[in-house]
C-alpha cells in the first residue's frame, strides 16, 4: 500500500499554514510590485530604453550626430530644428568673397578637393552631399524651426520645448530625455554700433549675410572689421572695386597659412590639377602620406603658443618680420596693427594670403580711427572728412558669449542669468553644463579651439555624448548632470593653462 505524500509547497508558503492554505500560495503569480510601489522591469539586463534627442541647429555636428547615431546607437529618436531653409550652418549663412576654410580640407576630410583650402560653397555642398545621401532631412531634420523656450521638468525627466514654425508662424511643443546644442557660436552676427548706420541708402550687407554674386566691380566700398571675415573679404576683392576703405582699430597678428609648407607661393591657397587629383585619387598610400604630413605640419603650431616657448619666439620674430614686409614698412600702418603685448597663437590665427598687400594697394585708404558717423551717401571719417561709397560690408562678427537666445531653464534658473554674471560661464569639458539634466553642447566654453580642425573635435564629442547616453539607456537612469565642483576644478585647470599659453 503506497503512502500519501502531502503536497509539495511553494517557495512562497509560511511554516504554519495548512496544506490548503499553502497550495493556494503556491499558485499564486509572482508579484509585480511591492507595498511601496517598486516595480521589476521584465526585460533582459542591458536592454537600452528608448530615449528621444532634440538637437538644435543642422550643421556639421548635427550631420555626424545623425550618422554615427545610425551606425551605433539603438532606441534612440531624434529631431532636430533648424532656423535656416537648409542644412549646412555656419558653411550655409557666410557667402561673402574670399569666404574659405582656414585649415586645409584634405586633413580633416579623405575626399578630392578642388583647392588647398577650400571655399565655403564647395563646404556646404560636402555637408549637403551627406544629408542627400542618407536623407536627413526627411528622417530628423525640422527646417525653418526656431527654438523659442526651453525648460527641464524635473518629475518627468524631460525638456519641454516651444518651437516656433517659421512658415506658419505657429508654436507647438516637443518633449525629449535629452536636448543637445549644435549651433555653434558662429549663428548670431551683430551689425556694428555706429550711429547713422541705418541712414546709409546704398547697399549695405553683413558679411554673414552677404548678397551672393552681388557685383562689386568698379565701386566705392567700405569694409568695417578687421577679424577673419574681413581680412579675407578685403584680400579677395581689393583688386576689383575702384576704392577700398578699410578701418584697422586694434593690432592683430596676420599669420603664414595653416600648413603653409604645402600651400602655394607666399602662402596661397591654390587649384589641385586634374592630373594631381587623379594621382591621389590612384594611389591610396601616397594620398595618405600627403595627409599625414599636413595633419603633422598643423600640430607642430601647437608650440608656438605655449608662453616662453623658443617656438612662440621664432614665431612672433616671423610674423613681425613678414608683417612689415608686406605691409611695405608703412611706419602707421605697422606700428598699429602688429601687437606688442601678446604672441601669435593668443586667438587663433588669422591667416590671410594677400590682406596685408591689399592695404597698401594705391586704390586702398585705411584708417586706424573709428568711424565718427554714417552718412545716407557714405561715412565721415575722424577728421570730419565726408567720403562717398557705394557698399558697406560689415565683417564684424559675431555674438560668441554662449549665451542662449532663448529662455534656457533648469531647476528654477535661466542659463542667460547663470552665465551672464562675472565669472559665471562654468563647464565641465565644454559639454556638460553643471546643473542642467540631461543637456550636452558641442564646443561650449573652454573648447578646444585653438589651431586645428573642428570636425576631429566634433567627432571626440560625438562619441562622449554617445556613452553618457548609453549609461542612462542601460542602467534605466532618469537624469545625469556634471556636479558643480567637478565642473569649476576643470575650469581652475583651464584657467591656469590657458595662463600658460600666448
Amino acid at each position: 500500500m503506497g503512502v500519501q505524500s502531502d503536497p509539495p509547497k511553494s517557495l512562497y508558503a509560511a511554516p504554519g499554514n495548512d496544506a490548503d492554505e499553502n497550495m493556494q500560495v503556491r499558485d499564486q503569480l509572482p508579484p509585480k510590485t511591492d507595498e511601496h510601489g517598486y516595480q521589476i522591469n521584465e526585460q533582459p539586463m542591458g536592454t537600452k530604453r528608448r530615449v528621444k534627442v532634440i538637437l538644435m541647429g543642422a550643421g556639421a555636428s548635427s550631420l555626424n550626430f545623425f550618422k554615427k547615431a545610425e551606425e551605433e546607437m539603438e532606441n534612440l529618436e531624434m529631431v532636430c530644428y533648424e532656423k535656416n531653409n537648409d542644412i549646412g550652418g555656419t558653411w550655409l549663412e557666410n557667402r561673402y568673397p574670399g569666404c574659405a576654410c582656414d585649415i586645409p580640407s584634405f586633413s580633416w576630410k579623405i575626399k578630392l578637393w578642388s583647392h588647398f583650402y577650400s571655399y565655403s560653397p564647395e563646404i556646404w555642398e560636402y555637408l549637403k552631399s551627406i544629408e542627400r545621401e542618407n536623407d536627413f532631412i526627411a528622417k530628423y531634420i525640422k527646417l525653418r524651426h526656431r527654438l523659442e523656450h526651453v525648460e527641464w521638468d524635473d518629475d518627468a525627466g524631460l525638456w519641454r520645448c516651444k518651437v516656433r514654425d517659421l512658415e506658419k508662424d505657429e508654436v507647438f511643443e516637443d518633449s525629449a530625455e535629452f536636448f543637445i546644442n549644435a549651433g555653434g557660436v558662429l549663428n548670431n552676427w551683430k551689425w556694428p554700433d555706429i550711429p547713422g548706420l541705418s541712414d546709409f541708402k546704398g547697399k549695405l550687407m553683413h558679411s554673414a549675410n552677404y548678397e551672393e554674386g552681388y557685383d562689386l566691380s568698379n565701386k566705392r566700398v567700405a569694409v568695417i572689421g578687421s577679424g577673419s571675415s574681413g581680412v579675407q573679404i578685403v584680400a579677395a576683392i581689393q583688386q576689383k572695386v575702384e576704392h577700398l576703405y578699410h578701418w584697422v582699430r586694434s593690432p592683430i597678428w596676420i599669420t603664414a597659412g595653416f600648413a603653409q609648407t604645402w600651400a602655394g607661393k607666399n602662402g596661397a591657397n591654390f587649384r589641385y590639377s586634374e592630373e594631381q587629383l587623379k594621382y591621389l585619387s590612384n594611389n591610396p598610400q601616397k594620398y595618405l602620406e600627403y595627409r599625414k604630413q599636413i595633419e603633422n605640419e598643423l600640430n607642430q603650431r601647437f608650440k608656438f603658443i605655449i608662453k616662453g616657448s623658443p617656438e612662440a619666439r621664432l614665431a612672433r620674430e616671423y610674423a613681425a618680420t613678414e608683417m612689415r614686409t608686406k605691409l611695405n614698412h608703412d611706419a602707421r600702418l605697422t606700428e598699429k596693427m602688429i601687437p606688442k603685448n601678446f604672441n601669435p597663437g593668443c586667438r587663433r590665427p588669422t591667416p590671410a594670403p594677400g590682406y596685408l598687400e591689399a592695404l597698401v594697394a594705391k586704390n586702398t585708404t585705411v584708417f586706424t580711427d573709428p568711424i565718427k558717423t554714417i552718412t545716407p551717401t557714405g561715412f565721415i571719417d575722424q577728421d570730419g572728412t565726408p567720403h562717398t561709397v557705394d557698399v558697406i560690408i560689415c565683417a564684424t562678427g559675431f555674438n560668441t558669449s554662449w549665451l542662449p537666445r532663448f529662455p534656457f531653464i533648469a531647476h528654477g534658473h535661466d542659463l542667460r542669468s547663470v552665465w551672464g554674471t562675472e565669472n559665471g560661464v562654468t563647464s565641465y569639458l565644454s559639454v556638460g553644463i553643471p546643473n542642467f539634466p540631461n543637456t550636452f553642447s558641442f564646443c561650449g566654453p573652454y573648447g578646444p579651439l585653438g589651431h586645428g580642425s573642428f570636425i576631429p573635435l566634433i567627432e571626440q564629442w560625438t562619441r562622449y555624448i554617445f556613452h553618457a547616453i548609453t549609461k542612462t539607456q542601460i542602467e534605466n537612469i532618469k537624469s545625469l548632470t556634471p556636479k558643480l565642483t567637478p565642473s569649476l576644478h576643470f575650469r581652475q585647470h583651464a584657467d591656469l593653462f590657458l595662463k600658460r599659453t600666448a
